[in-house]
């Protein structure tokens, strides 16, 4: 019977770790290492009590039938090797024989490889865990995933959670459980549909709920404002419709103006007054009073959850409201909460990471998590 213990206890062994590696890649190289850098102290502390480690990862959702050499971890493999400056010893098959030779760190190829991880088969994790002594989950973005390299571990090695699953769960519980007040929750996405639970669940706590993207196109369209051809979600389930019927609706603050553009290119945008919209304009995001509006709000809260950008930020200059609402948090005193990778990658971008209170590395996980969602690798883990 295998049993949960502590990972800084954990010398002189092998250990198997489960990280989240799965990272954006551009022309062959890592596009941004922010994942693996949150991975580097665990590495550390692992290594600096003589383990030896077998790293564990997947990348994308390559088919097992063809796996695609895009999604092969080699790059990342290398990547993270040199922010180590440790040679890491690369195995593209998992077979009963691996050995270390004169290597620290082994790192397996993308999990989602092979026949049977994502159906959790006992028989895969058997065969991983034989190389190791223990187990060590670290992986928060997979953590409401059931796969063999997941929970499937737990059921041959005695296990334990990493630092970096036990942060993030911690700022999870410090905004669901107990926030301080007021407390503000900025959710963006392109359907209402998927982030309803999301929504009612802060609404019960939030003091102000700001929606960005097509969640706030189709509010605006329930309360019958021209949306033009802005992205929207036309056949609503019930449970979103009785919702914006509800008192906890009246938490949304309205945006005053938006960004929006006629042109099929996108190009010549206009900032408009919510009641100047017109059939053909297409919302790409919020207008300078309504920054001020959302900034006043948010400079008045001792706390802030944010999952999603306030507009088209793949595209200039409909990246100006999300940039501008990120600054008044980086110079704010209230504890943030950034989960979701598209307004992770636009704090990268900005440089101010270390002025946002934490980011989280699991979109969503988190969001699962905070919805209430029974995630089995967290409860295992005894978080």
């Amino acid at each position: 019977m295998t049993k949960l213990i502590q990972w800084q206890e954990i010398g002189n062994s092998r250990v198997i770790l489960r990280l989240d590696l799965n990272v954006p890649l551009k022309d062959n190289t890592v596009e941004s290492d922010f994942r693996i850098s949150k991975s580097l102290p665990v590495i550390t502390e692992l290594l600096s009590r003589n383990n030896q480690l077998i790293i564990l990862s997947h990348l994308g959702r390559p088919s097992v039938e063809k796996p695609e050499p895009s999604l092969s971890l080699r790059v990342v493999c290398e990547h993270l090797s040199k922010m180590l400056h440790e040679p890491i010893k690369f195995v593209d098959q998992i077979t009963d024989q691996i050995t270390f030779g004169e290597y620290k760190i082994i790192m397996f190829e993308n999990m989602r490889f092979f026949k049977g991880e994502v159906d959790n088969d006992p028989e895969l994790a058997k065969v991983i865990s034989s190389h190791g002594d223990f187990f060590v989950f670290d992986a928060f973005g997979v953590s409401h995933r059931q796969e063999s390299s997941t929970t499937g571990l737990m059921n041959f090695l005695d296990y334990a959670a990493g630092p970096l699953i036990q942060s993030e769960v911690s700022a999870a519980k410090n905004i669901l459980e107990d926030p301080k007040k007021p407390l503000c929750t900025i959710i963006s996405g392109a359907k209402i549909s998927t982030k309803i639970s999301l929504i009612e669940t802060f609404s019960n706590k939030a003091d102000y709920l700001i929606l960005g993207g097509g969640l706030l196109n189709t509010y605006l369209h329930c309360k019958e404002f021209e949306v033009g051809n802005s992205l929207i979600e036309r056949d609503l389930q019930q449970e979103v419709v009785d919702f914006f019927e509800s008192d906890n609706a009246k938490k949304i603050i309205m945006p005053i103006d938006l960004v929006c553009s006629s042109d099929v290119t996108l190009d010549n945008p206009k900032i408009k007054n919510i009641s100047m919209l017109q059939s053909s304009d297409k919302v790409l995001d919020i207008g300078t009073r309504s920054i001020e509006r959302y900034a006043d709000i948010i400079k008045k809260c001792s706390t802030v959850f944010w999952n999603g950008p306030l507009g088209y930020v793949e595209k200039k200059p409909y990246d100006k409201g999300t940039e501008s609402i990120i600054n008044v948090l980086a110079d704010s005193n209230c504890f943030s909460v950034i989960g979701g990778g598209d307004t992770v990658s636009v704090i990268e971008n900005m440089g101010v990471e270390d002025k946002i209170s934490y980011i989280s590395t699991g979109g969503g996980a988190l969001l699962k998590y905070i919805e209430g969602k029974d995630l089995t690798v967290i409860k295992k883990l005894g978080l």
